[in-house]
């Protein structure tokens, strides 16, 4: 479990931009602008309904990329709180994994004001709540997260 948050942690800023990235590469590929939204999803469901396999595939896998960043968010929403240093470790998360700028490890060090010793046991801390948190879960949900984590394994 440790494993594979840590690995879902280090692909966290290129799904979040994937995300984002989502609604405009599909505008591009049906050739339509953004500037409606209802005529975009219009023209998905008529694609969807004419059978477009690909798109299809590409909706279901945005939808599950999306349910796993709610599960991340919602676990780091509890990390947070955790009392004691549950704030610390949150800080610690987000500007290892999460921030939009990759930090070096000095960096780090500077701004959490802690020791590398210190970083990597709160570190360690803070991946196993938030494994714990993550995979805590009906079997169902675990499948299609294993899914897309086998999918990250192979990049």
């Amino acid at each position: 479990m440790y494993h594979n948050t840590r690995l879902l942690l280090e692909h966290y800023r290129n799904i979040s931009w994937m995300l984002e990235c989502f609604p405009n590469t599909i505008a591009e590929e049906l050739d339509s602008p953004l500037s409606s939204l209802d005529s975009l999803l219009d023209r998905m469901d008529l694609e969807m309904g004419m059978g477009n396999r690909k798109l299809e595939s590409r909706m279901e896998s945005v939808r599950k990329s999306r349910l796993l960043m709610d599960r991340v968010n919602d676990a780091l929403t509890i990390l947070k709180r955790k009392p004691g240093n549950g704030a610390k470790m949150y800080e610690l998360i987000y500007l290892t994994y999460l921030a939009p700028d990759k930090l070096s490890h000095t960096d780090l060090l500077y701004r959490l004001d802690i020791s590398t010793r210190h970083y990597y046991r709160l570190r360690q801390q803070a991946i196993t709540i938030l494994s714990i948190r993550l995979w805590s879960a009906p079997a169902s949900e675990v499948d299609s997260w294993l899914e897309v984590l086998t999918l990250l394994e192979n990049l």
